[in-house]
């Protein structure tokens, strides 16, 4: 704790600014209660603690990189910009009136206050009404030295009424240090707003990910996450999503993988606030080695949600004795006309599909490949971005775990 503590005060310089008091309570808000371990309910399986045991350095540098992306965060600052709009770094946003400066106001979680802590730069991006818009983003965590770093990086975006946008962003890591990433993404999006988002996360082995997606909906508005991550030391990502007023929907997809010892964690709640929401859920797990996964998938119906449609599913592949999952789908009803259901499995690879492979002339290798691809599959094709679709696609077959058999 101590470190955050010294790392936090050698970034204050202006006690009476209004971005530093803001960001000085959200730090008082997570100093109340610290790092969490297992005793806690919300982490049971997921003991984050272990990074107190990292002698941790914020990271300040700044690489300057040229992809094709229209946004790069190197280290959670601005290296390329080239949206169009209104945009800039957290803090010009809160003082242009841009964004409320709730964003940076102390919450219940406390990873999201630590992230607020230390929001010095991030970024905002404002969808303007009627607009359409494509988006690459990356955000690039460089290490190149032998150290143990913490990086903080923030993301707000808001999208304007009717406004219709596909973004497709890269965590990636450059370097063979040890880092702990810390990150958060705010989502406000306006009535009759659609937001179509992509996050694929490949982080280096020795990466402790803690991250929290937080979206508010207004009406009519739709938001479709396709989340895509691979597990390392330590890999958890939150969605926290607020329907707030009638009509709207959510899609939560994802599918994730770890082996070896890797420790990949996803939890998921749903507020349905108003009536006549919708949300549907489908999340997919490929576990190897010794791996561990954990998913809990939360939906909370509130007594002013009546014409509630919710479904939730996750499903779990095993290829390994020694692998475990932890599923827990959650619901909570508080009003009495709605449709809601959940589901969970974990199973193997099924052995008649692989005995038909083989006798099709298929070696085990690439018979076990090719029923992963086609599990895989089922979520990737929910991308409506054809060449978005394509690239994952691409990109999850090379990701697929080898097995324990190759």
């Amino acid at each position: 704790m101590e470190t955050f503590v010294k790392a936090f005060k050698d970034t204050l310089k202006s006690p009476e600014d209004e971005i530093e008091s803001l960001r000085t309570e959200a730090f008082e808000e997570f100093s109340k209660t610290g790092v969490p371990n297992s005793k806690h309910e919300y982490w049971k399986f997921s003991d984050p603690s272990v990074i107190l045991n990292l002698d941790l350095k914020l990271s300040n540098s700044l690489e300057h990189i040229d992809e094709d992306y229209d946004l790069i965060l190197c280290n959670g600052k601005i290296n390329k910009n080239k949206i169009k709009g209104k945009t800039g770094s957290i803090s010009e946003g809160i003082k242009r009136g841009d964004i409320s400066k709730k964003f940076l106001e102390a919450k219940g979680n406390p990873f999201i206050n630590l992230n607020s802590a230390f929001a010095i730069d991030g970024c905002y991006i404002i969808l303007e009404k009627n607009s359409t818009n494509k988006l690459r983003i990356l955000n690039l965590i460089t290490n190149s030295g032998d150290i143990e770093q913490a990086v903080y990086p923030k993301l707000v975006i808001v999208t304007e009424d009717n406004s219709n946008t596909t973004i497709f962003e890269e965590f990636r890591i450059s370097g063979k240090g040890i880092n702990f990433i810390n990150s958060a993404m705010n989502i406000l999006m306006a009535q009759g707003s659609n937001l179509e988002h992509i996050i694929l996360d490949d982080y280096a082995d020795n990466t402790y990910n803690i991250a929290n997606v937080c979206v508010e909906q207004k009406k009519d508005s739709n938001y479709v996450s396709h989340n895509f991550s691979i597990g390392k030391k330590f890999a958890r990502r939150d969605y926290n999503i607020e329907l707030t007023e009638t009509g709207a929907n959510c899609d939560l997809n994802g599918l994730y993988f770890a082996s070896n010892q890797e420790h990949i964690d996803h939890h998921t709640t749903i507020e349905h606030m108003k009536e006549n929401c919708t949300s549907n859920e489908h999340y997919k797990g490929i576990l190897d080695g010794k791996a561990v996964g954990v998913f809990n998938g939360r939906i909370h119906v509130h007594p002013e949600a009546q014409k509630t449609d919710a479904i939730q599913s996750n499903q779990n592949l095993l290829l390994s004795d020694d692998a475990v999952i932890h599923t827990k789908p959650e619901l909570e009803i508080y009003a009495d006309d709605v449709k809601c259901t959940h589901g969970a499995t974990v199973g193997q690879l099924d052995e008649n599909a692989m005995f038909y492979l083989k006798t099709r002339g298929l070696n085990q290798n690439d018979a076990r490949r090719l029923l992963m691809r086609a599990y895989a599959g089922e979520i990737i094709e929910k991308i409506n971005d054809e060449n978005i679709r394509k690239e994952m696609m691409d990109i999850v077959v090379e990701k697929l775990p080898k097995g324990t058999h190759d």
